[in-house]
């Protein structure tokens, strides 16, 4: 073509034909008309290069059974729309890693007649802002949006059957999610560590919620979990720093490892009827949980379930738990009442560690072993009782406590080191049998005046000094020479006394089994007057002690012969009626020792 040997800026020779040039354009306009051809031949490469992007996508494909698969993703990015057809054949399939590491890509158009999306089909496209999921989509494979930082917003398919596992891990923008009714499992890790997903719903099909499926989802406030769910796997949503509210399923049998473990600001859960355990760690961190209801069917408490749950103020665990695992209520500073199941048959190692509100605890008779330091730190712990059932006490078990008496009973064979150490109240400790075998430090640092006390039948205990304590022999065992110690009065106390000044004596709080050490004024049981009698119940079941009921009418002349006095109830309290005659009836409880 002659005309390109012009443009290139060369002289046409002699030999050359004269260029074909309408009338009217010789001479001068010439090189115009050269310039105008120049401009036609460049006019196609410069429409190629102000394409929309959305033109521009290349692909790699295969072909199976008439059906198109993208297999491999070639473009340089921005907003992507995948044609519903390629040479004729329906775009059916994206394939393994098609997208997979296309930093460039911004938004992806998927035609309606994609019925798959395959493994890590989009991972780690970091550009990647939203997606839609049409629904003709049935299959999302593993890891398909995994590391997608960027991705804000995903629309799922309608005829999703499952999230798959990893499929939005890691992506931190994604803020909302809408799980289709036809899933009914959120695979393991599926989004974990989406750091800015704020709420979620989950539809009533789902049954199962995977593995860390939530895990470190930091902004999520609330979740819904339906009934249809029976299982919450393992770390379901551990770290969910902003969850407040859960509801756990009917259906749900157990709580998993680490269910809601670092949930911070979780405050309520109550654990429904059917859940036999509650895993190790399940609610570890939750430290803004007041109250949690465990439920009846309960057996199992696992190790640090409930460890660090610092606003937790009180815990009844039901006669059904049979086990309670190590470290279970560490560090619930907070805790102030704890009622422990009568079937467990020990508390292990630091079970109440750091429990320092916690002021009495009731050991039950099924309890055989303390174990190390399960009472440690308990700087609140003022009352304790050990039960016959106990034959050892582990390591520092009470260590730093606010006991001011202990009473070990003749189950015990054995005392850890340090077991009452550090308790600066402690002031006496009174052996009900023969002496155990002692570690070392047993009572260090202990009360002014600390004082061992056994009992004159009783084997391997010396005076005035047993294992370097000052030690005392107080005769035949007495029950309220034990009641006076363990609520640390000498074994040897006036019972006629008053030390709190609220009018009760000592022998009158024993018989009534009433606290020598508060002002029992408002304590002692009155009278009530009830249609023609009068009635007085009173607690009767002190070893030791005789009581009786008498009435008067002169308040000088005293007699049981009108006093009908009940037999002892399940709780030793009996109660005393007497008619009301005449204008005036009185009644008074006489003990005596």
């Amino acid at each position: 073509m002659q005309v390109n040997h012009q443009q290139m800026g060369e002289s046409p020779s002699s030999s050359d034909p004269a260029p074909s040039i309408p009338c009217g354009l010789r001479g001068a306009n010439t090189q115009w008309l050269r310039v105008i051809l120049s401009a036609k031949l460049l006019l196609p490469l410069l429409l190629f290069f102000i394409l929309p992007a959305s033109v521009r996508a290349q692909f790699t494909t295969g072909t199976s059974g008439g059906e198109i698969t993208i297999t491999a993703y070639t473009g340089t990015g921005g907003a992507v729309s995948i044609s519903g057809t390629i040479n004729g054949l329906p775009v059916t399939h994206i394939g393994d890693y098609a997208f997979k590491n296309s930093s460039g890509l911004t938004s992806v158009t998927i035609p309606s007649g994609v019925t798959s999306i395959g493994y890590a089909a989009f991972s780690n496209c970091a550009s990647l802002t939203d997606v839609t999921i049409p629904n003709s989509v049935t299959s999302v494979g593993d890891y398909a949006f995994n590391g997608c930082s960027s991705l804000a917003t995903a629309v799922l398919s309608d005829s999703l059957s499952s999230t798959g596992n990893y499929t939005f891990f890691g992506c931190t923008k994604l803020g909302g999610i809408a799980i289709p009714a036809s899933v009914s499992s959120i695979g393991d890790y599926a989004f974990y560590g989406c750091s800015n997903l704020t709420g979620v719903t989950i539809p009533s099909g789902v049954s199962n919620i995977g593995y860390s499926a939530f895990y470190n989802c930091s902004s999520l406030a609330s979740v819904v979990i339906p009934n249809s769910v029976t299982n919450i796997a393992t770390w379901a949503f551990g770290n969910c720093a902003s969850l407040s509210a859960a509801t756990i399923p009917s259906n749900v049998t157990s709580i998993a490892d680490y269910t809601f473990c670092g949930c911070s600001k979780l405050t309520f859960v109550t654990i429904p009827n059917g859940v036999t355990s509650v895993g190790y760690a399940a609610f570890y961190g939750c430290g803004s949980l007041v109250g949690v209801t465990l439920p009846n069917s309960l057996t199992t408490v696992g190790s640090g379930a409930f460890d660090h749950c610092s606003d937790l103020t009180s815990v009844i665990i039901p006669n059904s738990v049979t086990s309670i695992g190590k470290n279970a209520f560490f560090d619930c500073s907070n805790l102030t009442s704890v009622t422990i199941s009568n079937r467990v048959t020990s508390i292990p190692y630091a079970t109440f560690y750091n429990c320092s509100s916690l002021t009495n605890v009731t050991i039950p008779n099924s309890v055989t072993s303390l174990g190390d330091w399960a009472f440690a730190s308990c700087s609140a712990l003022s009352g304790v009782t050990i039960p016959g059932s106990v034959s050892t006490i582990g390591n520092y078990v009470f260590d730093s406590s606010n006991l001011t008496s202990v009473t070990i009973p003749d189950s015990v064979t054995s005392i850890g080191n340090n077991a009452f150490g550090y308790s600066s109240s402690l002031r006496n400790a009174v052996y009900m049998g023969n002496a155990p075998l002692m570690g070392t430090n047993v009572f260090i640092s202990t009360g002014i005046g600390f004082t061992v006390y056994y009992f004159n039948d009783k084997t391997g205990f010396a005076s005035p000094l047993w294992n370097g304590y000052p030690a005392v022999n107080m005769g035949d065992s007495s029950p309220v020479v034990q009641w006076l110690l363990s609520k640390g009065f000498p074994y040897n106390a006036d019972l006629q006394g008053n030390p709190n000044g609220g009018g009760v004596s000592l022998l009158l709080a024993y018989a009534l089994n009433l606290d020598p050490n508060q002002n029992l004024s408002r304590s002692i049981p009155l009278p009530v007057v009830a249609g023609n009698q009068m009635s007085l119940t009173f607690f009767a079941g002190s070893a030791g002690v005789a009581y009786s009921v008498e009435s008067s009418s002169d308040l000088k002349n005293w007699s049981t012969g009108s006093v009908i006095i009940s037999d002892p109830d399940v709780n030793n309290f009996r109660t005393a009626t007497v008619p009301m005659t005449g204008l005036r009836r009185f009644m008074r409880l006489v003990v005596v020792r």
